[in-house]
């Protein structure tokens, strides 16, 4: 089976006493390392609200996106979208998939907020005119549930709860099991305050 949904696993919420795999999550079955402000892929629409599928562009051709504007944002945490598909007919057209998930270098950036546009910059072809805005940047795979946290290296860690509460744990030792439930990591263009680094999400 893969393991591209979680949440599969659980069948239904529903009540949780007496059900110690539940919640808090005592049995991990993925350990994925977090990247604070990724584009989520596992979102319907791969985060993304696309509003042009531009022209000209080819099936397997990368397209790299705007810079976000993240605290400590730069060039380097560009997100690169891979061409899935396009319409028209022709060998090149308009975008009508994508993803970030090829055998090229697709990755779903750094340090985005949501609202950030997220337009063609460049391009490994000649394709022009992509443009979207980030939708979401949640944690992969915490539609129905949110994921434990695993703290590789000391500091505080900021995260919006699955209650949609934000919180701020300070001094996190390292090596640190966080049996928390979260859907995101806190970032503003201002300001972040998670400083532990090397952290993995737990489902």
């Amino acid at each position: 089976m893969a393991l591209t949904q979680f949440n599969t696993f659980d069948p239904k919420l529903g009540p949780v006493n007496g059900v110690m795999q539940q919640e808090p999550r005592v049995f991990a079955h993925d350990a994925v390392a977090v990247t604070i402000g990724a584009i989520n892929n596992s979102d319907a629409n791969h985060g993304l609200n696309m509003t042009s599928g531009g022209t000209g562009y080819a099936v397997d051709e990368e397209i790299t996106l705007t810079t976000p504007t993240g605290n400590g944002a730069g060039v380097g945490n560009r997100a690169v979208v891979i061409v899935t598909a396009i319409s028209g007919g022709g060998a090149t057209g308009p975008v009508t998939n994508y993803d970030f998930v090829s055998v090229a270098a697709g990755t779903p950036g750094a340090l985005y907020l949501v609202g950030d546009t997220a337009n063609h910059v460049s391009s490994s072809a000649t394709g022009t005119g992509f443009a979207s805005t980030v939708t979401n940047t949640d944690i992969p795979n915490t539609q129905t549930r949110g994921c434990c946290l695993y703290v590789g290296n000391s500091g505080a860690v900021e995260v919006t709860m699955e209650s949609g509460n934000n919180a701020l744990f300070n001094g996190v030792a390292t090596g640190s099991f966080l049996p928390i439930l979260v859907k995101n990591f806190v970032l503003t263009s201002g300001a972040n305050n998670t400083t532990a680094t090397n952290i993995l999400a737990l489902y």
